[in-house]
């Protein structure tokens, strides 16, 4: 890792806003437990963690709660309602069930080391709306880079990710129907600068503790691949071929503000000779507290992709975030 992208790191964590959100213990919350009991009382945070929450009831004095059997957690110091993880945050008088995050942050590519200088910028969102027996997400991650030659020569370049899916439940516990759809640019690709999946399949979520999440999606899938100067030339570019996909996600609350999320997505196409697809990620996430919706989180990519060229790209990124 070069010495521009470590300036880079440091300040940018030196001067993250997370640096002004401090942890408060003592804060009034509303919690409601899935079988319908309401408690009220005094968050003691310095007790409570991802996996359980200790409140000082007025009457029944400390209470230590299980995240499996909290609905929801309400703060009446900001009005919003909180629940465990990968559940909803959403408005107490509404009753809205969205959630998302976006985040911004500075990448170093070590594919282009014949660069003297390089400089990549990322924004991304998610979006997560849930309604009865359906769960629709969308997530968007943009990247700019600025490239310089060691002859002097700068080069630019943006790629675009662009990702829809849902689930529907079904009569089988933690099993769903899954459907996903993804779209990927990138503007130096020789070839293969479109590549689509569209993916028909399963979810199905594991039975783990409640600071583990473990969930995989797998069925057939289209890979839509096209574009780039080279796309006429080669015998793998600008056709629909038939495709497997299976994508795994595991995370892990590590401490009450160290969360470790894992994504690794396999794709199989069949197209000359069968051609592979894998693009993992690594995300190490902070958060200064429970109230506070922002994050400071650091990630490793490696995507390969034999249906582009360049089929390799693997990348660091520090990014900081904000959850609601």
């Amino acid at each position: 890792m070069n010495n521009t992208f470590i300036n880079k790191l440091l300040i940018l964590i030196l001067f993250s806003p997370l640096s002004l959100f401090a942890s408060e213990n003592g804060k009034q919350v509303k919690i409601t437990l899935t079988n319908g009991d309401v408690l009220n009382g005094y968050l003691i945070k310095n007790k409570s963690s991802a996996a359980t929450k200790v409140i000082n009831h007025p009457q029944l004095g400390e209470l230590t709660i299980s995240k499996s059997k909290i609905k929801s957690l309400e703060n009446y110091s900001d009005k919003t309602v909180t629940s465990s993880r990968n559940s909803e945050r959403i408005s107490s008088s509404e009753n809205k069930k969205w959630s998302g995050s976006i985040g911004i942050s500075v990448d170093q590519n070590f594919e282009h080391r014949h660069y003297s200088d390089s400089l990549d910028l990322d924004f991304s969102s998610d979006l997560t709306h849930k309604k009865g027996l359906y769960t629709n997400s969308i997530k968007f991650d943009w990247t700019t880079e600025k490239d310089k030659y060691k002859s002097g020569e700068n080069f630019d370049s943006h790629s675009i990710e662009f990702d829809i899916a849902s689930d529907r439940e079904t009569n089988i516990k933690n099993l769903t129907l899954h459907f996903s759809n993804k779209y990927d640019y990138e503007s130096d690709a020789d070839y293969g600068m479109y590549n689509t999946v569209t993916t028909f399949g399963l979810t199905k979520v594991f039975s783990t503790p409640d600071d583990i999440y473990l969930a995989v999606s797998f069925g057939p899938a289209i890979n839509f691949v096209y574009g780039g100067d080279d796309c006429d030339i080669t015998i793998d570019c600008g056709e629909n071929f038939f495709a497997s996909s299976i994508t795994s996600t595991f995370s892990k609350q590590l401490t009450k503000r160290f969360e470790i999320e894992l994504e690794n997505e396999y794709t199989a196409s069949f197209a000359s000779t069968a051609k592979n697809g894998n693009e993992f990620s690594s995300t190490l996430t902070f958060r200064p507290s429970d109230e506070s919706g922002f994050n400071t989180s650091f990630e490793y990519t490696n995507d390969f992709q034999e249906l582009s060229d360049p089929e390799i790209e693997h990348k660091y990124s520090l990014n900081i975030g904000y959850d609601f």
